[in-house]
């Protein structure tokens, strides 16, 4: 039944994401999204942070050791739709934390690189300054990133919900047999 249900949850986020990455991004346009967004992961038992001090390129991190996802306010704009985009990114990884691995299955990766790149060679580009076992991780986390708030917010509430206290949860959104 578990496995049925984070299915699921997978193949919304892979249909979500992919035609997300077609249309372009959707972000919050509030401070009062990104707080309650941030209020909820912090209920799932991560820590959230904001650095003042950060490397001049870094946006963003989550240390899964420390189970700690962390903002660099030195390198972002006081803009909701950056902070927005960085957090969800970030998200994505606790999402991978809650899962204990990936939200993908194998076969949905290159699906997800080509749409990736099919958006934008620069962001294609990046993926491959990563290390090929973080790849994976990276891929995943961008198509989180360019989901609509509610779904960022439906997946994680899915895939950490063993970690959110009772009635945190909201149900699965439902999947019709004509879903591609």
């Amino acid at each position: 039944m578990a496995f049925g249900f984070v299915r699921s949850v997978v193949v919304i986020l892979a249909v979500s994401s992919l035609s997300s990455l077609v249309s372009g991004p959707v972000r919050a346009e509030s401070w009062d999204r990104i707080g309650r967004y941030a209020s909820l992961i912090r209920r799932s038992g991560t820590d959230t942070m904001v650095a003042k001090d950060c490397p001049p390129s870094l946006l963003g991190a989550f240390h899964a050791e420390r189970n700690a996802l962390l903002l660099c306010s030195n390198n972002l704009e006081n803009d909701p739709k950056q902070i927005w985009v960085v957090l969800a990114h970030e998200s994505a990884h606790v999402m991978q934390h809650c899962q204990g691995g990936a939200l993908l299955a194998d076969h949905q990766i290159n699906d997800a690189l080509e749409a990736i790149e099919a958006r934008s060679r620069t962001t294609f580009q990046e993926l491959r300054l990563y290390h090929q076992s973080q790849q994976r991780e990276e891929i995943e986390a961008r198509l989180v990133q360019v989901l609509p708030p509610q779904e960022v917010e439906a997946l994680f509430r899915n895939f950490c919900a063993d970690r959110l206290p009772r009635g945190s949860v909201s149900a699965p959104p439902a999947i019709s047999p004509e879903t591609p």
